[in-house]
């Protein structure tokens, strides 16, 4: 008998495309969850097209694994009908259309939880479902753009940087992930469902506190610092003979035992280094200096010295030397799945653990319409009847599954 999940018995509609709202519906589904996600027949979800030919790629793969696929054109009466059927039986909704579509789709908050008054209804959009901007299409790049973080990466007199990854999409993913767990404990605890209303502008600034309080405190605008920590050093990254190391010092005492590891003597007796303050005053002679006693031995040596001497320190890795770093391998970070399509695939593993119920990959990620006969079969829906709703294109069937042959919609 397979072991308990955490979210066993939980039922997912995901009705969002692309990363942010399937990333968070993908930690539910890894955690038990029976996520059901729904897409357009004939393309699917846009993310499937970076595949080349629309049907699989190794991005969609990486956030829809653990789900079950159906295709449903919500554009059709029928269609939407079929999808407000499976939110009625669900206890999670997920949507990321533009604020006002998946009203006029039938398949709004107030029409779903009319229906079902328990489901907690996550809506992800770029900017929120109110506000003078609420219908405006939003993708990371504009949400990493307006939130501030873009001000704040870069080098010193360069322009604003994109931060690296998906980081505004993940970041509402996060958000949508943690708000859909606290409401359903609320509604475990009442019977009431609620709406959630995460958004990328709103998930991305939530990464800046320290920032924004120092803003708010001092009322100087942040400038860009490039690798370093503006209000602490050393906590930057520094040059080695072959590479660059990560070395962050909090108090005194680190203080004294990064001098010890360096072994330059002015460092620890200058008062111009003395105190964290005034080595800000001084950073570009100090970072000079660690940086000429850096230079003469290899980043992996470095890394020991510090480590051995309770400094924390670490290497900066190029991307393909991540999936190789032993604590990488420990936690378990990379995954394996044999998903059709593509073959066997790697991808990111979950992130946390969890002593009693951890999370597991059953599934790959689902072809379009993979598990349309299945979804509307338990509906009650009759053979018959799904066999006319596939001639007519409102849903599209899996032409690989079994009894699919033939029932592809257009």
């Amino acid at each position: 008998m397979a072991a308990p999940r955490m979210l066993d018995g939980i039922r997912v509609l995901d009705l969002s495309r692309v990363i942010a709202g399937p990333f968070a519906t993908m930690l539910l589904a890894d955690l038990g969850a029976d996520v059901v996600k729904l897409e357009r027949p004939g393309r699917g979800d846009d993310l499937r097209a970076l595949g080349g030919d629309g049907r699989m790629s190794a991005a969609f793969a990486a956030v829809n694994r653990n789900k079950r696929g159906v295709a449903v054109d919500l554009s059709h009466p029928d269609g939407a009908q079929l999808a407000l059927e499976l939110a009625r039986r669900a206890d999670v909704v997920v949507e990321s259309f533009l604020p006002g579509v998946a009203e006029r789709l039938g398949l709004g908050y107030a029409a779903v939880s009319a229906q079902n008054p328990a489901v907690v209804y996550a809506s992800v959009s770029g900017f929120g479902q109110t506000g003078p901007r609420a219908t405006k299409p939003g993708y990371n790049l504009i949400a990493q753009g307006m939130s501030g973080i873009m001000a704040l990466t870069g080098t010193p007199g360069g322009p604003p940087t994109r931060a690296g990854g998906s980081v505004a999409d993940l970041a509402a993913s996060f958000m949508a992930f943690g708000a859909v767990s606290a409401a359903l404990v609320h509604r475990f605890r009442t019977g009431r469902g609620q709406q959630l209303d995460v958004s990328l502008l709103a998930s991305t600034m939530a990464l800046l506190p320290d920032p924004v309080a120092a803003y708010f405190d001092t009322g100087v605008r942040p400038g860009r610092w490039g690798n370093r920590n503006p209000h602490l050093t050393p906590a930057e990254a520094f040059r080695t003979q072959d590479g660059h190391v990560t070395v962050v010092v909090m108090n005194p005492d680190q203080w004294s035992r990064f001098c010890a590891v360096v072994g330059d003597p002015v460092l620890a007796a200058d008062p111009r280094f003395a105190t964290n303050a005034s080595r800000l005053e001084h950073h570009a002679e100090l970072k000079a200096r660690v940086e000429a006693v850096l230079a003469t031995a290899p980043s992996a040596l470095w890394v020991e010295r510090f480590e051995a001497a309770a400094v924390a320190c670490g290497p900066i890795y190029e991307f393909d030397e991540v999936f190789e770093d032993p604590q990488v391998r420990h936690l378990g970070l990379v995954a394996a799945v044999e998903q059709p399509g593509l073959g066997r695939v790697r991808m990111l593993g979950f992130p946390f653990g969890a002593s009693v119920t951890p999370a597991a990959i059953m599934r790959p990620a689902p072809r379009l319409g993979e598990h349309t006969l299945e979804v509307l079969e338990e509906l009650g829906l009759p053979r018959a009847q799904i066999d006319r709703l596939a001639a007519a294109g409102t849903i599209a069937l899996d032409p690989h599954a079994p009894d699919g042959a033939g029932h592809a919609g257009s």
